[in-house]
């Protein structure tokens, strides 16, 4: 009799399950979930989620997300760019991001600033290895294995350019040893960090001493995942007769196979669900040992339906007219165009072989061995529980404004019909033709359930949504924060800032330092820029921002690029009764004091300089602690005609700006 083992902690890692689960909460929370790519390389498990209302977007579609939605980032991780992006889109973000590849992006960050080249061992097509590339501020170069690196490094023959080395988290354990030790051989102190996950390195040990002692060996996962790839190649080096399916119904074509192996184990990848492993183990199981028996088969060609049954079936086949839908009976399921959904436009190519389906059973036909199917009526009955829920608990439904009639609009929200009054369309003077086609959301302010007619508010249900976008943004902000914005408007005293949910400002006295100026002269509308957040005044809905750095502190600037006794030339800005004051960089000012202009005592400055002069003066006194500057044109001036130092006046007499 043949054994069939499932190797422990096969299935999902720690990783993937975080996000798994994140994304589960929100389903089960009801929100509308958007999932920044596929949550894993698992066909079955994503058309699963998609079953269940999830979408898989990509970055250009992240606009495209309803205020009300939630983004997933799956366990692979984004780019740098994806990152900061989300950070600022206004919608709600659910960060899965293996902790394994935050730290490569932080190892990746943090040793490539100084410019040093990053160089990875991976797929440099899988979402996690373009993400950890974003992170290299001196460029990255990707290699699919130890030997194409190894090769290309020796024949640059630059051990002294500045490099580091990492992995991806799932490639092989025992390829990159061999890289690391090779490695060492050109490059004496290189810079090796071990980034693959320790999870990945404990299964692929485990599967290949369960291999060894195996006569067959099934690895379940998707043949896009690079762990299920590892895993794969690792088997065969131990157990030549090692197969790969994604899903039970794969194991038909190794039948006879399975059929003389003894002693079967089954392997996982990290990204395969529990269900499809159980359910590949117990088929398995059967074919290996247990056929079934006569009367078994007898007994399902007689399994029977009824009409108004509730089934589910397999499709068999899509054509734009009907779908065809095994239901593990004599007859076969025909499911016409017009019954697959109360939308007016159905997308059949959502809609696959082998994906199973819920239908429910309308008329039989015994002569052509056919039974007809609806799925809208199992829908209608769901959406209509789903409308009657919605009018009693408040929740914000989506749906399409069909037509528009005398005293509002109607919508169709998942099949029902809902009449939105003109009064609830929007703000006052609302078009209501322009609403027309549009998908909006509304809330069900009552529902008739013998007629499946319900009210709503278009009004309400923006106002409500709008509430929660603020209520979301303002509890994701704290003070000290830094964010990106876009420039909305321009005044006198200051710019207001898009922050995405609110909008916020950048007062005139946060924009300068030193004199303020017209912000038109540093901002133009539309412009992207990076605020701080001073202070959040949440009941009135403000926010203040800072715009103004160290980095932009022109005495800081002043004091990098200048000292005491060094020559600047400078621009006469104003004439006082006691001297000049120049302007030695923008925001810094200095002041020619009467003694200072010429060889000897100027009464009248503005007998020898004027507003606009450019002149060369020496650097003569700074004080720090006043941020004061004094300038002198006479010691730039032959010595023999210099006056004696007691007649320069100190520089604290007046302001320097």
């Amino acid at each position: 009799m043949a054994t069939v083992t499932v190797a422990p902690g096969s299935g999902f890692c720690p990783g993937v399950k975080r996000a798994a689960e994140l994304l589960e909460r929100e389903l089960e929370n009801g929100a509308k979930v958007f999932c920044l790519g596929e949550l894993i390389h698992n066909r079955p498990y994503n058309e699963s989620l998609k079953a269940r209302g999830v979408r898989t977007i990509d970055s250009t579609q992240i606009d495209e997300v309803p205020p009300d939605g939630v983004i997933i980032i799956r366990a692979h991780g984004e780019s740098e760019q994806i990152y900061s992006r989300l950070a600022s889109c206004g919608r709600r973000v659910e960060d899965g991001t293996c902790g394994y590849v935050r730290q490569i992006h932080r190892i990746v960050a943090e040793h490539s600033k100084d410019g040093a080249e990053c160089i990875i061992l991976g797929d440099e097509n899988h979402p996690e290895v373009r993400g950890i590339m974003s992170f290299a501020r001196g460029g990255a170069r990707v290699f699919g294995s130890a030997k194409a690196a190894l090769e290309a490094l020796a024949a640059e023959q630059d051990a002294a350019k500045d490099r580091f080395f990492v992995a991806q988290t799932t490639f092989s354990v025992q390829e990159w040893k061999f890289f690391a030790n090779n490695l060492r051989k050109l490059y004496t102190n290189a810079n090796i960090f071990d980034t693959i996950c320790n999870i990945t390195e404990k299964r692929q040990s485990q599967a290949r001493s369960l291999a060894a002692a195996a006569d067959l060996v099934c690895v379940v996962g998707s043949p896009q995942s690079s762990n299920t790839a590892k895993l794969l190649a690792v088997c065969r080096e131990s157990c030549p007769c090692t197969v790969a399916v994604e899903t039970a119904d794969g194991l038909e074509q190794y039948r006879e196979l399975i059929k003389k192996s003894e002693k079967i184990v089954i392997i996982a990848g990290a990204s395969a669900p529990g269900v499809i492993i159980q359910e590949v183990n117990k088929t398995m199981a059967n074919i290996a040992n247990e056929e079934l028996s006569f009367e078994e088969l007898l007994n399902q060609s007689f399994k029977t339906l009824t009409t108004g049954e509730r089934v589910t079936g397999t499709i068999l086949a899509v054509t734009p007219a009907e779908i065809k839908v095994d239901l593990g009976t004599k007859h076969t399921g025909i499911l016409p165009y017009d019954e697959i959904s109360a939308d007016d436009n159905v997308d059949m190519s959502s809609f696959h072989v082998g994906d199973p389906i819920d239908v429910v059973c309308t008329k039989f036909s015994d002569v052509e061995g056919t039974v007809l199917l609806s799925k809208k009526r199992l829908d209608e009955a769901r959406n209509a529980e789903k409308v009657a829920e919605a009018a009693a608990n408040g929740e914000i439904l989506t749906g399409t404004v069909k037509e528009v009639v005398n005293a509002g609009v109607v919508m169709n929200v998942s099949g029902i019909r809902v009449f939105v009054p003109a009064t609830q369309c929007g703000r006052e003077g609302t078009d209501l033709e322009s609403l027309k086609g549009k998908k909006v959301s509304v809330k069900i302010l009552e529902y008739n359930e013998s007629r499946k007619r319900a009210v709503g508010s278009i009004r309400s249900a923006a106002r409500i949504e709008r509430k929660k976008r603020l209520d979301d943004f303002y509890s994701s902000i704290e003070v000290g924060q830094k964010l990106k914005g876009t420039v909305r408007s321009i005044t006198n005293f200051g710019v207001f800032v898009n922050l995405g949910a609110a909008d916020g400002m950048i007062h005139v006295s946060e924009i300068f330092w030193g004199v303020p100026r017209n912000p038109a002269e540093v901002f133009k509308i539309g412009d992207e820029v990076e605020v701080t957040i001073k202070d959040i005044d949440r009941e009135r809905e403000r926010i203040s921002l800072g715009y103004k750095t160290e980095a932009t502190n022109p005495w800081n600037i002043f004091n990098e690029k200048f000292k005491e006794g060094d020559v600047a030339n400078v621009t006469i800005v104003s004439i006082m009764p006691f001297g000049a004051f120049a302007e030695i960089i923008p925001g810094v000012d200095g002041l020619i004091h009467c003694s200072q202009i010429a060889d000897k005592f100027v009464q009248n400055p503005g007998s020898v300089l004027k507003v606009g002069d450019k002149v060369d003066a020496k650097i003569i006194a700074i004080d720090p602690e006043k941020q004061r500057i004094s300038l002198s044109i006479r010691a730039l001036l032959a010595p023999a005609e210099e006056a004696p130092a007691e007649e320069a006046a100190p520089a604290e007499e007046t302001p320097a700006e």
